[in-house]
């Protein structure tokens, strides 16, 4: 005859980890609820916690790809020779530009988005206007 133990040990370690997790929420919930209202509604949109590698690298791509974006559509910026990669919210500019003040509005305009952590400017200037 086979013992009730593990059964009983798997559901008691079941119910503590439900346990856990309940009070992880309702602590996350507590502490939410202590910001005024306009905060929460910006850490909620704000908030880019994944629960795997597959949804990281989603979350990267996507901000990547808003970075990208909002460059491409900034006024009296060349974008063209831009690379952008961004990993936990840490956006790098890659490439080259035409000239020194664009170097500067590539990393202001990537600073301005939603979920950008840290920007790390690699941008350089185009010799010979290549």
């Amino acid at each position: 005859m086979k013992s009730a133990y593990p059964a009983i040990y798997t559901v008691a370690l079941c119910m503590a980890f439900l346990t856990v997790a309940s009070a992880i929420d309702a602590h996350a919930q507590a502490a939410n609820d202590n910001l005024p209202m306009a905060s929460q509604s910006s850490a909620a949109s704000n908030a880019v916690i994944p629960q795997d590698a597959k949804a990281a690298k989603a979350a990267n791509r996507a901000l990547r790809k808003t970075v990208m974006r909002q460059l491409s559509r900034t006024r009296g910026l060349v974008a063209d020779g831009i690379n952008v990669t961004a990993a936990g919210g840490v956006v790098t500019l890659l490439g080259t530009v035409p000239d020194t003040d664009q170097i500067d509005l590539a990393a202001d305009v990537a600073r301005d988005i939603a979920g950008v952590q840290a920007v790390r400017n690699g941008l350089t200037l185009q010799a010979n206007g290549k």
